[in-house]
């Protein structure tokens, strides 16, 4: 869970970086669905880790890398 917080950290920084004349709207609401979707997805593979259909290691890090993934990508793409 402690990297939740830097992950989701990247995120919001890559997306708040963006200026756009029309407003901030759009890219909030994208945080937020990012946010509520990786938090649902750890919620969902810890409980396959519960019932033992994947390895617990194995279903921890997969929201992880899969949004480190998705930060990463918006880091490159955010305005310097």
């Amino acid at each position: 869970m402690s990297f939740a917080s830097f992950i989701l950290t990247i995120i919001g920084v890559s997306l708040s970086s963006r200026k756009t004349k029309g407003g901030m709207g759009l890219h909030l609401g994208i945080g937020l669905g990012l946010s509520f979707s990786y938090i649902l997805f750890q919620t969902v593979t810890s409980t396959f880790a519960v019932n033992g259909n994947v390895p617990p290691f194995i279903a921890v890090w997969i929201p992880n890398i899969l949004y480190a993934g998705i930060a990463f990508f918006l880091y490159r793409k955010a305005p310097k």
